[in-house]
């Protein structure tokens, strides 16, 4: 016995701290485990560059909003998608006209993780693009288009639900 000499509730009061210490340390070194394990990147590599080029990025928006552009889906009238493979056009508008961008990308993205992100970059069929996208799990999605218009990009959020 490690406290023989201790009075009995002072022996167990010193057993009671060593489980305790041992139960904390165990803990530790599972949390540690599960943290290397489970580990996910930043979500963007470049967030410095991003983080210094942000109101430079919003005033772009907002002058591509001011001019009229707008991205209309053909996603935009449908509250629930399947589960699967799915079909999506993209128009890029300015006033209510067809205009060109020189590319279109759609992300797919959950919050907090980068576990499930993707992108597809849509193909261009003359009256926009499309583009076949794989919507492997369900929930809810954030969903971004992309669009390059003149070496510069105009963005549009939204969620989808995929059941």
């Amino acid at each position: 016995m490690m406290f023989k000499e201790l009075h009995p509730s002072l022996r167990s009061a010193m057993y009671v701290v060593l489980f305790s210490f041992t139960a904390l340390v165990a803990a530790t070194f599972y949390t540690i485990r599960l943290t290397y394990k489970n580990f996910e990147p930043v979500m963007d590599k470049n967030y410095y560059e991003i983080g210094l080029n942000y109101e430079k990025a919003i005033e772009t928006q907002k002058g591509f909003l001011k001019q009229g552009y707008l991205i209309k889906t053909s996603w935009d009238n449908q509250t629930i998608l399947p589960l699967g493979e799915s079909e999506i056009t993209a128009q890029l508008e300015k006033s209510g006209v067809l205009a060109q961008a020189s590319s279109m990308t759609v992300f797919l993205e959950r919050n907090a993780t980068t576990k499930n992100t993707a992108h597809y970059d849509l193909k261009s069929n003359g009256n926009g693009f499309s583009g076949k996208i794989s919507l492997l799990e369900k929930g809810t999605w954030n969903l971004r288009l992309v669009a390059n218009i003149d070496g510069k990009t105009f963005e549009r959020e939204g969620k989808i639900s995929v059941r």
